[in-house]
């Protein structure tokens, strides 16, 4: 029987994750896409309209990118979170592209309610309001707000809105109730 380090398979789990020198952006149907290698090709949740400026052609996903990808992987692998590979590969590509091609979303912090031990762990958190609760990934944090990407599979904002998986919002911190381990090893996306 053969017996791995945890350390030994993290760092495998890391490997398979890992950006490649032929990861490109690029558009079609006005959708961003990244294209993985000659055979996967990956659409996001983006499209024209949320995103600053689509690509005109190939453009390489850069070490900013990487970097990004592999914190927020990193992030995510520490919360305990059980993710199947490509689930969290589907996170992340998501979270990728919002850090680096979104257009700024406005506050809305008064849709959901307010939490006394506010926060985030391991950049997860649970946003709760009257109608539902949701998973979201803090992809920025600025000040007393946050930039958040929606990971559960949707969440009711009121009567008639919904917002969709890999959706961005922007909160208070004061709205974010930190998702920790015991809670988190229960998380799927």
């Amino acid at each position: 029987m053969l017996v791995f380090s945890l350390d030994y398979l993290l760092s495998l789990f890391l490997f398979m994750l890992q950006p490649l020198s032929d990861w490109y952006w690029f558009s079609e149907n006005s959708r961003l896409m990244l294209s993985m290698g000659e055979e996967w090709q990956c659409t996001t949740a983006y499209g024209q309209q949320q995103i600053v400026d689509l690509p005109k052609s190939h453009q390489l996903f850069s070490l900013s990118d990487t970097e990004c990808y592999l914190s927020l992987a990193n992030h995510l692998l520490a919360s305990g979170g059980k993710f199947s590979d490509a689930q969290l590969t589907h996170i992340l590509i998501n979270a990728t592209a919002a850090v680096m091609f979104h257009k700024p979303v406005p506050p809305k912090s008064w849709l959901f309610d307010e939490i006394e031990s506010f926060g985030f762990h391991h950049r997860l958190a649970r946003v709760v309001n009257k109608y539902h609760s949701g998973v979201v990934l803090v992809l920025t944090d600025e000040h007393s707000l946050t930039t958040c990407m929606l990971i559960s599979s949707k969440l009711q904002l009121n009567e008639n809105k919904f917002l969709r998986q890999f959706d961005l919002i922007k909160l208070a911190k004061t709205r974010l109730e930190p998702l920790l381990a015991e809670t988190s090893s229960q998380l799927t996306a």
